[in-house]
């Protein structure tokens, strides 16, 4: 009995997708189509499957002829930028007595609870700035006060107003009760600690920060 032709057996295009699709492949005399289809064998690229180590730490792929586990480390030329170069600058704690009463006052009201508020208190009470307690805001003198007694003082302060974050001058009785108290030893350590110098400055940047602390108070308390 004589077989029919395959392609008179592929008779829906499903069948193009199953073994009788392969078989005609197979049959086929156009090398690049059965190449695509059914692939190369590499053994016959020149790779040999029967070394005894694993082929990943020496081939990079069978269409080169230059194998070596070298050719794998190329580093690329470039240029690194002198940026990257600078030194980080040093944390802001290291260097808040270099700050503006603007900026205290900023991570004063911006960061409740934290401890650069402590250190920022702490550094506006070495500034002869105190917090008054009942107008949650932070005030100055202006000048020597005309009338001063054990309890209170009368004359003219600077106060800092946060919601216009402008300073404005009020003549006023000023009760010592109504300040706040004066900040926490650990507060006024945590400010000595973080006023000395960073590890890559010098003594004498750390100089002036020493005598900046040394400012008149609004009241001993």
């Amino acid at each position: 009995m004589r077989s029919a032709p395959v392609s008179q057996v592929l008779s829906s295009p499903a069948d193009r997708f199953g073994l009788l699709g392969l078989l005609s492949i197979i049959k086929m005399q156009d090398p690049d189509v059965q190449m695509l289809s059914l692939g190369t064998d590499l053994q016959a690229m020149g790779l040999s499957l029967e070394a005894p180590e694993a082929l990943y730490s020496s081939l990079i792929t069978p269409l080169s002829d230059n194998n070596m586990a070298a050719a794998l480390q190329v580093e690329p030329e470039f240029h690194l930028p002198s940026c990257y170069n600078v030194s980080p600058p040093s944390p802001a704690h290291h260097k808040v007595d270099s700050f503006s009463d603007e900026t205290l006052f900023f991570i004063f009201y911006s960061m409740p609870r934290d401890v650069m508020q402590q250190i920022a208190a702490a550094e506006l009470y070495q500034r002869n700035w105190r917090f008054h307690v009942e107008l949650q805001l932070w005030l100055t003198q202006n000048g020597e006060p005309t009338q001063k007694t054990p309890t209170y003082e009368r004359g003219s302060y600077v106060f800092f107003d946060p919601r216009t974050w402008d300073k404005v001058s009020k003549d006023m009785v000023l009760m010592y009760d109504a300040l706040e108290e004066k900040p926490s030893q650990a507060a006024i350590l945590a400010l000595q600690s973080a006023q000395q110098p960073a590890p890559q400055q010098s003594a004498q940047a750390g100089a002036p920060a020493q005598q900046q602390v040394q400012t008149p108070s609004l009241a001993q308390r």
